[in-house]
């Protein structure tokens, strides 16, 4: 009689430890399910953020490069374009002499239709003074906006703008791309500012 109940309790803890077995096999299961039920939701998730995003990349203006070349009404206006260029290409280097020079050029293109802008060129053109010239540059190029959307007839101009110049204070510039090379602050700041709108015919 006693070996009968050893033998049913040894049954019996067989049994259980057979039963925890499967419990815990088929917990495992269930958690692999649930892991791998759980991780759908993320994939899906990358799915539709990357779905989003080339949606996004899709209906969002593109941020063109007009690859025409520039063209504007005549020669004057063509003359005044390349003249400005090379003041701000000197401003940019940093070399106040070839910067009064080409400021020199510019101004002697306009005529009596255009005397605040040649005056604003003069300024330029009559000192020496690097600051002053940058500054009497900033006025320049804020008067020219309106100049060049009158005769550009083909092309873009850019729009650039400087938020540190002369203290914070912040001065826009015009240049025939999206690349930035800051005239105000030249090489110590040669990259700072940004495009902040277009001309166009």
């Amino acid at each position: 009689m006693k070996k009968t109940l050893n033998f049913i309790s040894i049954a019996v803890v067989a049994l259980s430890l057979v039963s925890c077995g499967n419990d815990k096999k088929s917990n495992s299961e269930t958690d692999v399910k649930l892991e791998d039920h759980q991780e759908q939701p993320m994939q899906m998730e990358e799915v539709d953020e990357m779905g989003e995003k080339n949606k996004a990349s899709a209906e969002a203006p593109e941020n063109k490069v007009d690859n025409a070349p520039l063209a504007f009404a005549d020669n004057n206006a063509n003359a005044v374009w390349e003249a400005y260029a090379k003041v701000q290409q000197a401003l940019v280097a940093s070399d106040s002499e070839k910067a009064k020079q080409e400021a020199a050029q510019l101004a002697m293109i306009f005529d009596e239709r255009n005397a605040k802008l040649k005056t604003l060129a003069e300024g330029i053109a009559t000192t020496d003074e690097l600051p002053a010239q940058r500054k009497a540059f900033a006025a320049f190029a804020t008067g020219a906006k309106a100049y060049f959307k009158s005769t550009i007839k083909a092309g873009t101009l850019y729009v650039q703008h400087c938020p540190m110049a002369f203290d914070g204070k912040g001065a826009d510039w015009l240049a025939k791309d999206t690349a930035v090379t800051n005239p105000y602050f030249g090489a110590k700041m040669l990259n700072c500012g940004s495009v902040t709108a277009t001309i166009t015919q």
